[in-house]
C-alpha cells in the first residue's frame, strides 16, 4: 500500500528482508541473498539427474526430481531445468495428465462393436460401431478427390485458353494477310513499284478466280 514503506519489486525480481534481488536463472538455485537492493545474489547450479528448477527463481534450493512408480517408464529424464516425465507401462492407460495410478487397458470391445481406437499410454481402447472406424478415412478420401478434381480443372482451363490465344493470334495474321493482297490488287496507279507481299494460304486460288 502507498506510504506503508514496502519495497515494490520490479519484473525479474524476488523480495528478501525488505531488499528487492535478482532472481536467479532456471537450473540454479539462491545460495546467497544480494545485499544490495535490485542486484543479483549468488547463484548455483542445481544437480543433474537428481533435483531442478524449471523458471527462474528465488528458492535456495532446487526441486528434487520425480521417481517414475513400478507401473511406469521413464520417458524423458530428470534435468537441471526440468523434471522427469513419466508414463505408463505398455498395456496400461492414464486417461489424465499428471495421474498418479496407470489402469490396465480393456482386452476387448462389447458385443457389436469393433475397435476404433487401441489402448494407449494416455487412452483406454476405444470401441464404436463397425463403420465408425472408417470415417476419417472416407473424409480423408472425400477431400483428397475434390482437390485433384479443382487441380484437373484449372489444367484444362489453362490449355484451352492458350490453344484459344493461339488461334486468335493465327485468325488475325490470315486477315492482315488478306488485306494487303487487296489493298494490291485494287491499288489505281504505281502498282509496279509496291512490293509484292508474301502470299497466304489459298492465295493462288484466289488470284485466278
Amino acid at each position: 500500500m502507498p506510504g506503508s514503506g514496502a519495497e515494490v519489486c520490479g519484473e525479474g525480481e524476488y523480495l528478501y528482508e525488505s531488499i528487492c534481488c535478482v532472481l536467479c536463472p532456471a537450473g540454479t538455485y539462491v545460495a546467497q541473498h544480494c545485499s544490495i537492493p535490485h542486484s543479483s545474489g549468488r547463484c548455483a547450479s542445481c544437480t543433474e539427474g537428481r533435483d531442478y528448477t524449471a523458471h527462474a527463481n528465488g528458492l535456495e534450493e532446487c526441486l528434487l526430481c520425480r521417481e517414475c512408480k513400478d507401473d511406469q517408464i521413464t520417458s524423458r529424464i530428470c534435468t537441471v531445468t526440468s523434471d522427469t516425465e513419466c508414463q505408463c507401462k505398455q498395456g496400461y492407460f492414464c486417461p489424465a495428465e499428471g495421474c498418479e495410478i496407470c489402469q490396465k487397458c480393456s482386452q476387448m470391445c462389447p458385443e457389436k462393436k469393433e475397435i476404433v481406437r487401441i489402448c494407449n499410454a494416455t487412452m483406454d481402447l476405444e470401441c464404436g460401431l463397425p463403420d465408425q472406424g472408417n470415417k476419417y478415412l472416407t473424409w480423408t478420401t472425400v477431400i483428397i478427390s475434390v482437390a485433384g478434381f479443382f487441380a484437373g480443372l484449372l489444367v484444362f482451363c489453362a490449355i484451352r485458353k492458350r490453344k484459344s490465344d493461339k488461334a486468335a493470334l493465327s485468325d488475325k495474321e490470315e486477315r492482315s494477310q488478306v488485306h494487303k493482297w487487296l489493298k494490291y490488287m485494287n491499288h489505281p496507279i504505281g502498282f509496279g513499284r509496291l512490293s509484292l507481299p508474301a502470299p497466304w494460304p489459298g492465295s493462288q486460288h484466289f488470284m485466278f478466280l
